[in-house]
């Protein structure tokens, strides 16, 4: 009966379509998708994919001033940045300068946090991100411009304190790997990014590959935040990111290193850069509590489902980038100048197109209804706003005083929940989420919080003025309120 009411369906399909819709002969074009992506909004990205010792893919879309990416463009490719360091200590590890399960400050004297636990934090809890230390413990901004060397970053540790005992929970924060950085030139005495220049880079042939304590905008391409569906460039904040950011690098370089990762022999490279025993250490699943992380790797699937996979993201102003050493000995990377739509989608389409399967559907960008929406409300009630500013001098006069001071309570507590939303949402995530973050993000969204803050409080302050019946420049008259005494005022002081 099934094959029957089957074979039916096929005849009435074929009936009404005329032919069957033939397989997309671009579905397996990677160039051509990606101009799909870039037609899409997305401003440029560069991709690569390897298998076992071949690169099958290493190209680029999308243009940057003018200048087409390619697979030797530069990028940002931040967070991806902790695999190196954790590479580089696993250099000393095996060297024998280094001991995974030694405490920190055996090696790094200068390490002091405002905890005696501190003294129980080991090497390999900084490398899993189970120390202790996290973003809302650290007692600073890590994202303001402040420190310019590992020395000074870790110095400014010493206001930070344990959220837990160190290895007993996971929390994700870039100061541990600012930490494990410090280790890398205190052991070596060497800077760290002459470290990774002569250990890393250079012996793997990644040749356009650097690292920076602070990024220098005009060392890699330009990354860019959507407003109303177009494209704005932005540069990066000048925060330090040694250690847990910092490295530049190209789709072209970055295929060597995976390509190593993954244990496959290099021509023209060194073999003894690092043995397999600590690459799979590094990639081992070691977070507390089943959690994912290794040792500046991921090691699993991610939340939205997939295949297994050693992998990390990362996200900045205005850029994404993604790694994945995905099974059989195929390597994704995704570098892109936007930090939306999320590298990781483009790069389990490529590792699906790398097994025979067709290219999904190009990931697209925001439009320009979300800010659309956002600019009508913030318009909205700040002409509201400005509304009550015009009649405020009417509102004041109505009902007694200490009535009108309290309605303005409510008015203030929005405005200082709207300067707070950093803050609440830093609480909400476990992650430092600052103005200067969020505004790379969503800058238009920022943009209306502030102006409807701005709108609220010269409100407040023009109804608190007439109120008081003091002169103010926010007043439209000299004085803002009859005397106490006047009939107008004692008239008047009964009605709500």
């Amino acid at each position: 009966m099934h094959t029957i009411i089957g074979s039916l369906l096929t005849v009435v399909v074929i009936t009404f379509s005329g032919t069957l819709p033939a397989a997309d002969p671009d579905a397996h074009d990677v160039s051509k998708w990606l101009a799909r992506t870039v037609e899409a909004e997305v401003p440029g990205l560069a991709v690569v994919v390897t298998k076992g010792e071949d690169v099958d893919v290493s190209t680029g879309a999308g243009d940057a001033n003018g200048v087409l990416l390619g697979p030797t463009t530069p990028f940002r490719i931040e967070s991806l940045s902790k695999s190196f360091t954790a590479t580089a200590v696993m250099q000393l590890v095996e060297a024998g300068d280094v001991g995974l399960d030694q405490p920190i400050r055996r090696y790094l004297p200068d390490f002091k946090l405002n905890d005696p636990r501190a003294e129980g934090v080991t090497v390999r809890h900084v490398l899993n991100q189970s120390s202790g230390i996290t973003d809302l413990t650290l007692g600073f901004d890590q994202y303001a411009e402040g420190p310019q060397t590992l020395a000074f970053a870790v110095r400014q540790l010493r206001s930070t304190k344990l959220a837990h005992e160190p290895g007993a929970a996971w929390s994700y924060s870039n100061p541990n790997y600012w930490l494990a950085a410090r280790l890398v030139e205190v052991v070596s005495g060497e800077p760290f990014s002459d470290y990774l220049e002569a250990n890393i880079f250079e012996p793997l042939g990644m040749h356009d590959t650097s690292h920076r304590d602070v990024y220098d905008a005009s060392a890699a391409v330009r990354g860019h935040a959507f407003v109303f569906g177009r494209t704005v460039g932005i540069d990066p904040p000048r925060s330090f990111v040694g250690g847990s950011g910092g490295v530049i690098s190209t789709a072209a370089d970055m295929s060597r290193w995976l390509r190593f990762q993954q244990g496959a022999n290099l021509p023209g490279t060194d073999e003894s850069i690092l043995g397999q025993a600590p690459r799979d250490e590094m990639h081992r699943r070691q977070a507390p509590d089943g959690g994912l992380y290794a040792l500046g790797w991921y090691s699993g699937p991610p939340a939205s489902g997939g295949v297994e996979r050693v992998s990390h993201s990362g996200v900045g102003a205005g850029v994404n980038a993604y790694q994945g050493l995905f099974p059989d000995g195929v390597g994704v990377a995704v570098l892109q100048t936007s930090a939306v739509p999320d590298a990781y989608v483009t790069a389990a389409s490529l590792y699906d197109w790398s097994i025979g399967e067709p290219l999904a559907e190009p990931p697209a960008p925001p439009g320009p209804w979300t800010d659309v929406l956002v600019t009508l409300i913030a318009s909205l009630v700040v002409g509201l706003a400005m509304r009550g500013v015009a009649r405020s001098q009417r509102w004041a006069w109505r009902g007694r005083l200490r009535w009108r001071l309290a309605r303005l309570a409510p008015l203030i507590g929005i405005v200082f929940l709207m300067m707070w939303i950093p803050s609440i949402g830093s609480r909400i995530v476990g992650r430092t989420a600052t103005w200067v973050v969020l505004l790379s993000a969503a800058p238009v969204l920022v943009a209306a919080v502030w102006t409807v803050a701005a709108a609220v409080a010269v409100l407040v302050l023009v109804r608190l003025a007439r109120l008081l019946g003091c002169d103010s420049r926010f007043a439209f008259t000299a004085r803002c309120l009859p005397r106490e005494d006047s009939p107008t005022r004692s008239g008047r002081t009964g009605r709500a």
